[in-house]
C-alpha cells in the first residue's frame, strides 16, 4: 500500500514536517516519561531518546479531532494533530510512539512483532492497543475516571480509549502483576503470555487475545454504522435497520465481554484452587478471589462472580476439612509452570541495548 493512499484513506490533509528541535523535544519528553513511569524496567533514557528522534515526524489536520497522533507502521513515521501542543504531550501521541518501539524485525527485515501482537498469526492486536494505552495513560499519571459503554460501567484510566479492553488486562494483570505486561509490551518478548499461561493455561491466554480481537472489531462496525447513521439522509425503513443493527452488535458485545472476565474468573481461580496445599494457601486464595470483586465489570443482571464466589468458598471449606484431617498436603508434587523467558535469537528490535538486559531482567524476576 503506498503512503499516499495510507494517508488519504486516513484523512490526513495539510501534512507538514518537524523540524529536529521539535522532534528532540517530543523525543526527550516521551523518553523521559517512560523512564520516570516504569523505573522497574530500567529503561535507558539515551536509547529511547534516540529511537524516537529518529522518527519522521509530521503535523497534520485529522478528520477526528480527538486523535492526537498516528504512526504508520514500516515507514518510521508519525502523524501529530496540528491542535496538538507539542510541549504537553498526552496518552495518545505517547501510544502511538511507543508502537514505533515496538518494531520487531526477523532476520529478513519483516515486521513479525508489535508488543503483544503477533503479526504472523494476526493474533493479539487489542490486547496490545489496550496494554500501550494502559502504559500511556501510568506515563501521563491519568486519573481513574468512570464511564459507560454498551451497558457495561467500568472504573478506568482510560476510560476513553479501549476501555473495555483495559478492563479485562486489568483482571489479567491482577495475577501476573504489572512487570511482565510493561516488559511484553515494550519489548515485544512472551513474558506476559508465559506468566499468564502459568496461571491459567496457554489455550486461556490465546481464548483471551482472540475474543478481545473480535470484541474491538465489532466496535469498529459499530463506530462506522454509527457514522453512517449521523450522515444518513435515505428513507426511514433503511433507517431502522442501520439502528437496529447498531442495538444488536452492543448486546453482542456485553455478552462477549462479560464471557472473557468469566473465563477469566474460572481458569484462574480453579487452577489456583487446586494448587492448595496448605492453610496458608488456603487464606492466600481467598484474598484473592474476594479483593477481585474490585475489578469485577456488572450488568444489572450479572451473577456469575458472586455463584462462583458462593461455591468456591464451600469447596475451601471442604479442603479445609481435609487438611485439619490429614495435614497439608505437603507430599504431594505439583508441576511447577515454567515462567522463563523464550529467547529471541533471529530478530531484532530498535531499542537495541534493551534486548540485552532480558535474561538480567528475566532471571531478576523469576530467579536463576
Amino acid at each position: 500500500m503506498g503512503i499516499n493512499y495510507l494517508l488519504k484513506k486516513e484523512g490526513l490533509e495539510e501534512i507538514e514536517k518537524l523540524d529536529t528541535m521539535h522532534i528532540n523535544t517530543i523525543a526527550k519528553n516521551i523518553s523521559e516519561k517512560l523512564c520516570d513511569s516504569f523505573p522497574e524496567l530500567h529503561l535507558d533514557q539515551s536509547d529511547l531518546f534516540v529511537s524516537i528522534s529518529r522518527l519522521d515526524m509530521y503535523t497534520a489536520k485529522m478528520p477526528d479531532n480527538n486523535a492526537s497522533a498516528k504512526y504508520v507502521y514500516n515507514k518510521n513515521e508519525i502523524y501529530f494533530n496540528k491542535n496538538l501542543d507539542l510541549n504537553d504531550i498526552d496518552t495518545l501521541a505517547i501510544h502511538e510512539c511507543i508502537h514505533c518501539l515496538q518494531e520487531l524485525y526477523d532476520t529478513k527485515g519483516r515486521l513479525v512483532r508489535l508488543g503483544l501482537y503477533d503479526l504472523n498469526s494476526k493474533v493479539g492486536l487489542a490486547l496490545n492497543e489496550a496494554a500501550t494505552q494502559l502504559m500511556a495513560s501510568v506515563a501521563t499519571k491519568s486519573d481513574v475516571d468512570s464511564a459507560t459503554y454498551y451497558g457495561i460501567t467500568i472504573n478506568s484510566i482510560s476510560p476513553i480509549y479501549y476501555p473495555l479492553e483495559c478492563a479485562i488486562l486489568n483482571q489479567m494483570m491482577y495475577f501476573t502483576g504489572t512487570y511482565p505486561l510493561y516488559h511484553s509490551t515494550l519489548l515485544s518478548n512472551d513474558i506476559f503470555q508465559n506468566t499468564f499461561s502459568s496461571i491459567s493455561s496457554k489455550e486461556v491466554y490465546f481464548e483471551i487475545s482472540k475474543r478481545l480481537d473480535k470484541l474491538l472489531n465489532v466496535e469498529t462496525e459499530i463506530s462506522n454504522l454509527s457514522y453512517k447513521i449521523s450522515t444518513f439522509d435515505g428513507n426511514e425503513e433503511k433507517l431502522k435497520y442501520l439502528n437496529k443493527q447498531v442495538e444488536n452488535k452492543k448486546i453482542y458485545i456485553q455478552k462477549l465481554f462479560l464471557s472473557i472476565q468469566d473465563l477469566i474468573i474460572d481458569k484462574c481461580f480453579t487452577k489456583m484452587f487446586n494448587e492448595i496445599n496448605s492453610f496458608n494457601d488456603i487464606r492466600e486464595f481467598q484474598n484473592m478471589l474476594y479483593n477481585f470483586k474490585d475489578l469485577i465489570v456488572t450488568t444489572p443482571d450479572y451473577t456469575f462472580y458472586n455463584n462462583f464466589y458462593c461455591n468456591m468458598m464451600k469447596d475451601v471449606a471442604f479442603k479445609r476439612d481435609q487438611l485439619i484431617k490429614y495435614g497439608s498436603i505437603i507430599d504431594i508434587n505439583i508441576p511447577k509452570q515454567s515462567l522463563a523467558l523464550v529467547p529471541i535469537k533471529t530478530t531484532t528490535s530498535k531499542l537495541g541495548k534493551l534486548k540485552e538486559l532480558i535474561d538480567t531482567l528475566t532471571s531478576f524476576i523469576f530467579g536463576d
